[in-house]
């Protein structure tokens, strides 16, 4: 090992979590070096002095009020999702009575325009699946647009968990 040891590697080599290998090369490393050798000896005491501290007592019902509170939620949870549930077999039942109501003079024409504009709609795609295809396998911008579809959502995701910080006054 030719740099020092990171604070994380030396907690990990005192509290006996790496693997057999990388603890080996720590040990030649610390052999040699004086200062991450005070570190380590530094990590060892506090753990010895940690060691030695009496855990805290949860206070009194703190188990109870945990588990209620995850009741309670998971109550309220399943209250939303049978609320949604009935909210959607109403709006079937509503709309299966107006379609019944309206009779097929009602709806048949807009059931065969809705069948007319996605026959069309599917053959635009076909056609323009047709013209697209060599040329995206000539440019292989598919590779590109699958990386960006891919890429985008993880970026999206990861720039919430950046902090953010407050403007300076003017």
């Amino acid at each position: 090992m030719t740099s020092h040891l990171t604070d994380e590697l030396a907690q990990a080599y005192v509290d006996r979590a790496l693997p057999d290998a990388e603890r080996a090369r720590c040990a030649e490393h610390l052999a040699a070096c004086q200062d991450c050798g005070l570190v380590v000896e530094s990590y060892r005491a506090l753990a010895a002095a940690l060691d030695g501290l009496d855990a805290p007592a949860p206070p009194a019902g703190f188990t109870a009020g945990v588990m209620a509170r995850i009741d309670l939620t998971q109550r309220e949870r399943a209250f939303d999702r049978r609320l949604a549930l009935g909210i959607l077999g109403v709006a079937t039942c509503l709309a299966l009575a107006l379609f019944a109501l309206a009779g097929s003079a009602g709806w048949a024409p807009v059931l065969s325009g809705a069948t007319e504009a996605f026959a069309r709609a599917a053959r635009a795609a076909a056609v323009t699946a047709d013209v697209a295809a060599p040329l995206l396998r000539a440019l292989r911008l598919q590779i590109a647009l699958g990386c960006a579809a891919l890429a985008l959502p993880l970026l999206l995701a990861l720039s919430r968990l950046v902090p953010r910080t407050a403007a300076a006054p003017a």
